[in-house]
């Protein structure tokens, strides 16, 4: 932990300008710096990850896949944030937390001990309930620990301008909360020698 401060990382965004779940990790990644954290943004659409190829060497991908992975192994603790479509999480952040295969051999395997928040954006009603579901078991697969409190945004388009920023204070304040809730949650995971109040490190 460097200086002493938690590293969270947000992963997701879509591939639409103005995503609205671009929007919400923004918001939420900024609730974990207000709880003292440092924050790097991972934003799907600017990085343009190619499809993950099982059998595939990390050397054989782009730069861009090798700061990602590098990214993840550096975090303490990590958002998740997708798109809801039809039903489930969207393509391009399953393939974004695919490349998680490549800290399968490090000493904290996959996201081991690490807590996860997560967050999915919906047009409609139901599907950004699915989504959040079918993240907590693959967040589990992957040996990490999922934040108990998850938010789910239907309609986001009715909430949010066109830069994907939120409109509706009830949905700010949650993704504050959630984004305060994972740097106390990784702080109690963290170990006993690397364990510093994040707040007072700020």
């Amino acid at each position: 932990m460097g200086d002493g401060r938690l590293r969270v990382v947000g992963i997701g965004g879509t591939l639409r300008e103005g995503s609205s779940s671009l929007g919400a990790l923004r918001r939420a990644l900024e609730g974990a710096k207000e709880s003292g954290a440092e924050t790097e943004l991972l934003d799907l659409r600017e990085l343009d990850l190619p499809m993950y190829e099982p059998g595939l060497a990390l050397d054989e991908y782009g730069p861009e896949v090798r700061e990602f992975v590098e990214a993840m192994r550096r975090a303490d603790a990590l958002i998740f944030n997708t798109g809801a479509y039809h039903g489930t999480l969207a393509g391009v952040t399953k393939n974004a937390i695919d490349f998680a295969q490549f800290l399968s051999r490090d000493d904290r395997p996959y996201l081991h001990g690490r807590v996860v928040g997560l967050i999915s954006t919906a047009g409609g009603e139901q599907a950004a309930t699915n989504a959040n579901r079918t993240m907590v078991d693959t967040v589990h697969a992957l040996r990490g620990v999922v934040a108990p409190m998850t938010v789910t945004i239907p309609r986001a388009w009715q909430i949010t301008d066109d830069d994907g920023n939120f409109t509706d204070e009830r949905y700010e304040a949650r993704l504050d909360q959630l984004g305060g809730l994972v740097v106390d949650l990784a702080e109690q995971f963290a170990s006993p020698a690397e364990r510093v109040p994040a707040k007072s490190a700020a």
